[in-house]
């Protein structure tokens, strides 16, 4: 969903889903209200932070620093990532306002994400649509996946990025003309006018069961966010419709499953907790999920995580497929909470764990929110390692999919709906469930040579980027 791109991304605690808010920022005018904020930013993140002990020396920060400013200043190079030419941190600090604002789901959105793309071959850039939320205006303009865009207001999509990103803000509910081509080849084939506004993003996107030839039913699922509800951690909506989804899959009797997180950057522990508890053989509940290991400030400083049954039954009951065999759909930009999925049940050989696609991007630590009344600030920390029942957290550089198992869809020409049984990565797992093979009989189009000439400078979902998985502090106890 584009929503508020130019200057609200997501936080990570107050929508699951947000980094770093990248733009206005209210100055403080007293100095010394200032610096009494900039004390209690150090204070908090000396006592919290991860690597605290590779903070700046107290004498040498400088405390007249806007509170963002400050806030970045004491972070080390260990705390993030570098890419595209700089340093992108995983600790995160935003207003309160903004935050808030979001969180109540107040924002706009057109209800799409998409791929920036200089069309070298062809002389042009175009935004390639990802996925269309439903009761969108992007849903409701007839966009899909696959889609290009080539023009915008009647103008080709600019060169440039920060004109495109001005374009697209959703900070007022703005109206956009489209020019849509339903092939690669630049041909404008309809236009089409998209007003954004609120729009609902529900992670359990798509579930469905999927009847294969022999009898055989594989549930399918497209979880795009850790989420619980779209009114913040207490508002389990969200997680309802995940329970409920498992309730059916289980009366549909899958035997196979696969969970779709190519586009899930991460969220909440909480949900993450309660995925993993419907997708565990029954042999694991109650058994552990993940560790979090904390700094040595911390008494106690690593606690537990368990696969609850009881988190199933909470609100609309779900229910534990009891799985032999689970198939991860990943891609470079699946992270944090979405790995844990990954190396949490790994741990349990009763369920073989088949990682289909590309390498994950590696994000093996966890944050949590601080805020104090007396400020309009709230600080996104990375204050824990993230590991499985075996002590394992060295994934840093991302988990690879299964040998045998890479499968990249930007290389195909035509996109089929996500689910849909002919869409290039799920048609490779149906097949090999199937007949034992993962490439498959049929081939599907790859692009042309042509069609391959692409240089990706922007991704849409970048700007759902998290800090790490969010941890609440009632995540924790044994079941």
């Amino acid at each position: 969903m584009i929503n508020r791109i130019s200057f609200l991304l997501y936080t990570l605690f107050v929508f699951a889903l947000f980094t770093r808010c990248s733009g206005e920022t209210t100055i403080i005018d007293n100095p010394d209200i200032q610096d009494d904020v900039n004390h209690w930013i150090e204070q908090k993140m000396r006592d919290q932070y991860l690597w605290y002990d590779e903070m700046p020396e107290s004498g040498t920060l400088d405390f007249s620093l806007e509170p963002e400013q400050f806030f970045y200043s004491l972070l080390s190079e260990k705390d993030g990532k570098d890419r595209d030419g700089g340093h992108q941190y995983y600790s995160a600090i935003n207003q309160k306002a903004a935050a808030s604002k979001a969180y109540m789901g107040d924002g706009y959105s057109f209800g799409f994400e998409f791929q920036y793309y200089n069309v070298i071959n062809l002389n042009k850039y175009g935004l390639m649509v990802f996925y269309v939320l439903p009761a969108s205006p992007a849903s409701e303009a007839g966009l899909k996946r696959g889609d290009w865009i080539y023009t915008i207001n009647d103008k080709p999509v600019p060169n440039n990025l920060a004109e495109l990103i001005a374009l697209l803000d959703t900070s007022t509910p703005k109206t956009l003309k489209i020019g849509i081509s339903e092939r690669f080849d630049g041909a404008i084939s309809r236009t089409a006018s998209i007003t954004a506004r609120t729009v609902t993003d529900n992670p359990v996107l798509v579930h469905k069961t999927i009847p294969l030839d022999d009898g055989q039913k594989v549930g399918y699922l497209l979880y795009n966010h850790f989420t619980s509800g779209p009114q913040g951690v207490e508002d389990e909506t969200f997680n309802n419709n995940l329970r409920g989804a498992f309730a059916q899959f289980s009366a549909d009797n899958v035997s196979d499953f696969v969970l779709d997180l190519r586009f899930n950057g991460g969220g909440l522990v909480s949900c993450a907790q309660l995925l993993a508890t419907m997708l565990a053989p029954e042999s694991a509940l109650s058994d552990i999920f993940c560790h979090l290991t904390y700094n040595n400030k911390n008494k106690d400083n690593k606690k537990t995580l368990y696969l609850d049954p009881a988190r199933i039954k909470e609100g609309v009951p779900g229910a534990n497929l009891n799985l032999s065999r689970l198939f991860i759909i990943t891609s470079e930009r699946t992270a944090s909470a979405s790995e844990m999925i990954i190396n949490g049940l790994s741990a349990y050989k009763e369920m073989e764990l088949i990682q289909v696609g590309a390498k994950t991007e590696g994000k093996n630590v966890a944050s949590v929110t601080i805020a104090d009344d007396l400020y309009d600030w709230e600080l996104h920390p990375i204050v824990s390692y993230l590991s499985n029942k075996k002590d394992f957290s060295d994934y840093a550089n991302g988990f690879p999919p299964t040998p045998g198992f890479e499968c990249d869809d930007s290389k195909q020409s035509d996109y089929y709906p996500l689910g849909d049984r002919e869409e290039y990565v799920l048609r490779h797992i149906l097949n090999y469930i199937a007949y034992g093979s993962f490439a498959g009989s049929r081939s599907q189009p790859l692009r042309s040579a042509e069609e391959t000439n692409l240089i990706p400078l922007y991704n849409s979902l970048d700007s759902k980027k998290t800090n790490g998985a969010a941890i609440l502090s009632a995540d924790f106890h044994r079941p």
